[in-house]
């Protein structure tokens, strides 16, 4: 047998062992022993001089007893200062053995000096000699090195801590400083394995422990830490086994697909209306918070033992609370006991002072949570005291942060438990539900803050008009609470926040808005980005939908956090215009008295005096290139983009091709006018997105001279303006031969693209919009994202023969929503009998291929 088939024997040993149910620790030991005896074997065979003379040591992984299937060897040869000639040539040999049967191998050789040197030059190493055994050999050479690291260590340990401290600080904010993320780094990640393995560096190296059971008799954590983080990490081990023997490579990112095969793999089951993954990812996240909750306050203990004049000074400031230092800590172990009120007092108190936990105060916080009852939620004190919370202009976001990690805001607000580590299985949320709600307050309470950075102007005047804001908070507490339950989560949402606000005895007013906002909480970004702001019908719609000024305040506000928090670049200025435009439209509409029509007209004079201010020329030949565009055009471009339009349009009365790129906005704008062609919308849709260049959105407009307005907003792939200007050129040269063709040419598109088990998650779904405008037809197309989908619908609407004046694009990870606005040949809206047709056309080109 090879050595490369001893190897894949192993794998397959350990894979008939997880499929058995063997846990995680068990795994990962018996990996590491198996690969010792072959290392060993291999060791004797390849290098029998340097086996007289070289001490052969494992760290890292190999050194701590626990390997996954594809993990690194960690290898260090301690050499003697002199050896025969012979042993380096063994050396290679022994390398290139295990290279050759595909293990991934670190390794240095060097003198017991030259390693203490390196130890003392660089904290990686010193990290791995941590963790160091000896695998073969005399070990003289490795009781010398274990000598002199034992005393680096004693010198060194503070130097040690602080700076793994700050590992962990610069790890964690690569990730945003959440455990919480949908496709989570099993070890690098916050709550991963990488935390508990600091944990032990930490310890070893300070406290001189070579197990966690040492951190219990040092006060550091309770013995119930102590299992919470080993089944925890027990489980990550398991899962790190189980992907590395799926994908047969070391990967530690738990991708979707991954989830939903491991999910299968580990035994999950479906129930009822959640499957098995939902179930699987739960216990993922409920484990890595265990870790994130017990290793970061173990990280706090270091701290403290780092600065103890900080923490030294113990003042009592009343109600059983003491600052120790900058931190809020409690007079003993029976504070909450005494009275359960102080598990929310205590973050009030620590709002005042913009302060945060001792350790000993979170540990007990924890210890305690369970005194919340029913009894203790309906008592008025405690329900004022969460209000305050709420109402502080301090810290909001930190102190629900802080109730969600000690399980507090579960046990308040017994309806979010069931979020708590919820994934969302889909590639646009990047968190789970409980974060991603946490997250949407802060974005909320950063409105109030004006040296942040502002996600939208508007909203940092809108805030000031609220006299309640904790209504805001609230309903953003409860807008995804019902996700992963029957039923449509916004209306079931709803009645959960009703009957809480009942519960905390809010008035009917405050109870009414609270529910209005969880329900509708869609609202304001389905109108702003799918249907036609221009048309003042669809204003009207919008409006009486809404209410009232007020609700509107709240709404948009309640709009912004909620995008904003649902990951990285999902924010964008696009976004942000269009919302913005709907508000002020909205506003308009309740403020004034005039009629829709009055409205219509006034704000359409200004937008033309707005344009004729800025460009020069004669007023009389500006006004009749205007007069080129329908209304509904003049008023759906603002100024800016109509001094492009406008001089395009003066310029000749044949084809012109212009770009813009509009910082901004984060897009780059593709200006068009042509004479109008079947199929030219789609031609230029597949054109534009020949390149890396993606469709935001599109409009399309018939021009009085017999021309057409074809306007595509473009971002790159990452959601940053698409602004290189060779890509550009290069587009513009494509599109103006594109033009200048007799024929448009057959579109042909390939359907060969991968297709991965998210986007086989999304159903197809085809239906008019009959609210989204009231000149022509809107059709919306719900899909799974594809490569140039929006030609290919735009294709199909051409080839029946009818004209699209415009396209609203949106994408939410792995699912397109499209929302096209066609008109017939009599220019007005399709029959019911030619919406039926094409929405069956439609379905037929959004379906994915059967075949990967």
């Amino acid at each position: 047998m090879t050595n490369k088939q001893k190897l894949q024997e192993i794998y397959d040993q350990v894979g008939v062992a997880f499929a058995a149910g063997k846990s995680g620790s068990e795994l990962s030991r018996m990996m590491w022993q198996q690969v010792n005896t072959l290392l060993i074997e291999l060791w004797k065979e390849k290098a029998p001089s340097a086996v007289e003379c070289v001490d052969l040591v494992t760290v890292g992984g190999s050194g701590r007893g626990e390997l996954s299937p594809h993990s690194d060897w960690d290898i260090w040869f301690l050499m003697p200062e002199k050896c025969p000639t012979k042993v380096e040539e063994e050396l290679q040999a022994f390398l290139l053995s295990l290279w050759d049967m595909g293990a991934k191998i670190g390794h240095a050789v060097r003198t017991v000096n030259e390693s203490i040197e390196h130890v003392n030059e660089d904290w990686s190493s010193a990290t791995a000699a941590t963790e160091s055994r000896l695998l073969f050999g005399s070990g003289e050479l490795y009781g010398q090195l274990q000598t002199m690291l034992d005393s680096f260590f004693k010198k060194q340990r503070k130097a040690f801590v602080e700076a793994k401290l700050l590992e962990v600080e610069t790890r964690h904010g690569r990730t945003d400083g959440t455990a919480f993320w949908m496709e989570p780094d099993i070890k690098e990640g916050k709550g991963g394995l990488r935390d508990v393995q600091a944990v032990f560096w930490m310890a070893k190296v300070w406290y001189g422990n070579d197990d966690i059971d040492g951190l219990v008799s040092a006060g550091a954590i309770s013995g119930k830490e102590r299992d919470n983080l080993l089944s925890a990490q027990d489980f990550l081990w398991r899962c790190r086994t189980g992907l590395h023997l799926e994908v047969k490579r070391a990967s530690d990112r738990l991708g979707f697909e991954q989830q939903a095969l491991l999910a299968e793999k580990m035994g999950y089951r479906a129930v009822s209306h959640r499957p098995a993954v939902d179930a699987f990812m739960k216990d993922y996240f409920r484990h890595v918070g265990r870790i994130a909750r017990v290793s970061g306050m173990l990280f706090m203990h270091f701290q403290e033992q780092l600065n103890p004049k900080l923490f030294s000074f113990t003042r009592n400031i009343g109600d059983g609370f003491t600052l120790e230092g900058k931190r809020l800590g409690i007079k003993d172990e029976q504070v909450f006991r005494e009275d359960p009120l102080r598990l929310l007092r205590i973050f009030l108190e620590a709002q005042k002072g913009q302060r945060h936990l001792s350790s000993r105060a979170l540990r007990q916080v924890r210890a305690d949570v369970l005194l919340i009852d029913d009894a203790f939620r309906m008592n008025p004190v405690a329900q004022r005291i969460f209000l305050q919370i709420l109402r502080s202009k301090r810290n909001v976001h930190w102190a629900l942060t802080e109730m969600n990690n000690t399980g507090i805001l579960g046990r308040f607000i017994p309806e979010f438990r069931d979020v708590v580590g919820l994934g969302q299985f889909n590639q646009y949320h990047a968190f789970t539900v409980d974060e991603h709600t946490i997250r949407a307050v802060g974005e909320a309470r950063n409105f109030w803050h004006r040296e942040r950075k502002a996600r939208l102007p508007l909203a940092q005047d809108v805030c000031y008009k609220l006299n309640r804001p904790e209504l805001l908070y609230i309903a953003l507490i409860f807008h995804d609470i019902a996700k992963g339950l029957p039923g449509d989560h916004s209306d079931v949402g709803a009645v959960m926040a009703r009957e809480f606000c009942g519960r905390i005895g809010m008035d009917a007013d405050a109870t009414d808005l609270v529910s209005w906002l969880v329900k509708e909480h869609l609202l304001m970004a389905v109108k702003s980005q799918r249907f036609d702001l221009t048309d003042p019908e669809v204003i009207r719609a919008f409006a009486e939908r809404v209410g009232s000024q007020q609700r509107l305040q709240y709404l948009l506000l309640l709009t912004v956090a909620d995008i904003a928090a649902v990951g990285p670049n999902v924010w964008n200025d696009w976004k942000g215009s269009l919302l913005a435009e709907l508000y002020r439209l909205t506003e308009q509409y309740f403020l004034n008295d005039e009629s829709i029509s009055e409205t219509s007209e006034r704000l359409y004079q200004t937008r033309v005096q707005a344009v004729l201010a800025g460009l020069e020329g004669d007023e009389a030949g500006l006004r009749g290139t205007l007069g080129l565009m329908s209304r509904q055009c003049v008023m759906h471009f603002p100024p800016r983009q109509m001094m492009d339009i406008v001089p395009m349009l003066k310029k000749s009365d044949g084809n012109e091709v212009k770009f813009w790129v509009d910082n901004d906005r984060s897009e780059t704008l593709f200006y068009v006018v042509a004479h109008p062609r079947q199929g030219l919308f789609a031609a230029l849709a597949a054109t534009l997105t020949s390149g890396h260049a993606s469709i935001l959105n599109a409009q399309a407009y018939a021009l009085q001279d017999g021309r057409v307005l074809d306007v595509f907003h473009l971002q790159g792939s990452d959601g940053t303006p698409f602004n290189i200007a060779s890509d550009l050129e290069r587009l513009q040269t494509r599109v103006e031969k594109l033009l200048a063709t007799e024929q448009l040419p057959a579109l042909l598109f390939d359907k060969s693209f991968k297709v991965n088990v998210l986007m086989r998650n999304v159903p197809v779904r085809v239906r008019e919009l009959p609210k989204a405008t009231f000149r022509e037809t809107a059709i919306e197309v719900s899909t799974a994202d594809q490569p140039r989908l929006l030609a290919r619908l735009a294709d199909a609407i051409a080839k029946e023969g009818y004209a699209l004046h415009g396209a609203s694009v949106s994408t939410f990870g792995e699912r397109a929503v499209d929302v096209f606005f066609v008109a017939g040949k009599d220019s007005g809206p399709l029959t019911t009998a030619q919406i039926e047709v094409l929405c069956d056309k439609l379905s037929d080109v959004a379906a994915l291929p059967e075949n990967e």
